[in-house]
């Protein structure tokens, strides 16, 4: 063990003529929180090991000569950034993940985060990459400097694709897409794309034309409810009244609904970094056994298949205790359920 008197520095571990060598920690503060502990090689950090900042940032994984060089994760835990992959001289080079957490409202139901993964030059995303908008929508194409730029593929929240040149991180040519509707969560890691399109001399009412803003439903384009089975036991002038009376009744009780959402879907996880949890099936069957849906002749299997009928959806799959189920989703699957049990009453239980 060593102790500076100058420095509030402190060692312990392997030596090797008089040198750190070996396995060992270092701690550079008196308080403990800045640290390494590794591999060292003639005093230099060489190997593996794992570097926690004064900030909170921690770095684990291999060193070269004092600096993050090959394989290693970074968390920048001030700015809920996360990096796995490949390092050269201290810098992101080769290829990675990097996610950007978005800290949300309790009770959210998307895993609300920014992610890229690709190559990677001097820290910057540089070359082909795919990155995944917490919106949904996801690009695939080349990189330069942080940018979108060379041929791309950008698919749509609502699955509408665009594919062709990018410069600058624009589209370079916007495509005629009357009537279609795509949108975008305008929280990118350095700019609004919504604000990009806006200064791109497409209007702004354009952009809500695109980006689904403009929903019939009253719940909004981000909750889209399933009511076919409904609507079948109604003459056709009377279908859009009686769509509006159910979106009505989810709409009352939406909060509710969400809070039973996130209950659920919690239930045997972590903490989450964006204070988000996505539910299972398994969350899902806990939630039908506690309503006691299986008290009316129907078993947890059956209701699977009912709620899989008329999808393509491979059997192993039909039972699976991790399928991940969205709050959009778990309305539905309430609907059809409800529906199922109760189809002579199927407007008063809605509404119950």
């Amino acid at each position: 063990m060593f102790k500076s008197s100058t420095q509030p520095v402190s060692y312990i571990g392997h030596w090797c003529h008089g040198k750190r060598h070996g396995k060992g920690s270092i701690y550079y503060n008196q308080e403990g929180t800045s640290w390494y502990e590794g591999d060292w090689v003639n005093n230099v950090r060489k190997g593996w090991g794992i570097r926690c900042y004064k900030s909170g940032n921690i770095y684990e994984g291999q060193w070269e000569n004092n600096v993050r060089h090959g394989e290693g994760r970074m968390r920048w835990l001030t700015t809920n950034e996360e990096y796995t992959g490949q390092w050269e001289q201290g810098a992101q080079n080769g290829f990675g993940t990097h996610t950007w957490f978005l800290k949300r409202i309790p009770y959210s139901q998307y895993p609300l985060r920014n992610e890229y993964v690709g190559e990677f030059v001097n820290g910057y995303r540089h070359g082909h990459g795919k990155f995944y908008y917490a919106s949904g929508a996801m690009y695939e194409g080349e990189w330069v400097a942080n940018k979108k730029h060379g041929m791309g593929r950008l698919t749509f929240k609502n699955g509408c694709v665009y594919d062709g040149p990018f410069s600058n991180d624009h589209i370079a040519e916007f495509p005629n897409l009357e009537g279609e509707l795509i949108s975008y969560l305008d929280t990118t890691p350095e700019s609004a794309l919504r604000n990009q399109y806006c200064r791109s001399s497409i209007s702004a009412e354009t952009i809500r034309k695109l980006d689904g803003s403009e929903s019939n439903s009253m719940l909004g384009s981000s909750i889209e409810l399933d009511l076919s089975l409904l609507l079948k036991m109604y003459p056709e002038r009377d279908q859009s009244e009686e769509k509006k009376q159910v979106e009505y009744a989810v709409l009352r009780n939406i909060t509710e609904l969400r809070r039973i959402y996130s209950f659920y879907s919690s239930l045997g996880c972590d903490h989450s970094l964006d204070n988000t949890f996505l539910m299972t099936k398994l969350h899902f069957w806990r939630f039908l056994k506690d309503c006691k849906f299986h008290h009316h002749k129907i078993t947890l299997a059956d209701m699977d298949r009912v709620l899989s009928a008329n999808k393509d959806i491979p059997v192993e799959e039909i039972h699976s205790p991790f399928t991940t189920i969205l709050l959009r989703t778990f309305l539905n699957y309430l609907l059809q359920l409800a529906y199922h049990i109760h189809h002579k009453e199927y407007q008063q239980f809605i509404l119950r």
